[in-house]
């Protein structure tokens, strides 16, 4: 997390800062992205930036965490007639959270840190991090949906449900990164992991 100094700083300048970081971010891999350059394009010394953040990672940290934040917020604004349905809910997010993606720079900030922390799981280990911010479970997500839908009632099962189509759709959104995805066929390879979800994969044995 920044420091209470970068917080305290007037908006304007923390946004110049940030600006300067997702570009650097969104244009080169995460093991290439240079401190040094964003400070220049910032226009702050050296000892500034680590004032305000710890390293690189800090500042990634809490980049991801805005962006988060803005999935958060809309969780939050979705309409009450969905009726807890899951099915509707996560496809209302899966086109929320692809449209945000669609932004050029936003798409190569996404694609850059998914494609670095996907083959460099050591590198969180470090950093004594379950996962990179944005793809913590949200917790917001066991407050929308409509329990009596679940064919069990135990709240295990159903919080383990949850778990994963929260899973599926972190995996569905690297995919669709990596893979470069258009809408249709990223929605349609979802909706073919919630039917597996929804009706399971083995036949019923008839005896």
């Amino acid at each position: 997390m920044p420091s209470h100094t970068f917080l305290n700083l007037p908006k304007d300048k923390q946004e110049l800062i940030l600006e300067a970081s997702l570009n650097e971010f969104s244009k080169y891999p995460f093991s290439e992205v240079s401190i040094n350059k964003i400070i220049k394009k910032a226009k702050i010394s050296r000892g500034s930036f680590y004032t305000y953040f710890a390293d690189k990672y800090d500042l990634l940290q809490y980049i991801l965490g805005m962006f988060k934040d803005k999935v958060v917020s809309f969780l939050e604004s979705l309409n009450k007639d969905l009726n807890g349905d899951i099915n509707e809910i996560t496809l209302r997010i899966h086109k929320y959270v692809f449209d945000v993606y669609q932004n050029e720079r936003n798409k190569g900030f996404l694609l850059n840190v998914i494609s670095y922390f996907h083959t460099h799981l050591d590198e969180e280990i470090k950093r004594e991090n379950n996962q990179i911010p944005l793809f913590q479970n949200f917790e917001i997500f066991y407050s929308l949906f409509n329990h009596k839908q679940f064919k069990f009632k135990d709240e295990i099962m159903i919080k383990n449900t949850v778990d994963l189509i929260v899973t599926v759709f972190k995996n569905i959104m690297i995919i669709t990164a990596l893979n470069k995805l258009n809408y249709e066929d990223s929605k349609r390879l979802f909706e073919d992991y919630l039917e597996i979800i929804r009706f399971g994969y083995m036949e019923e044995i008839k005896c």
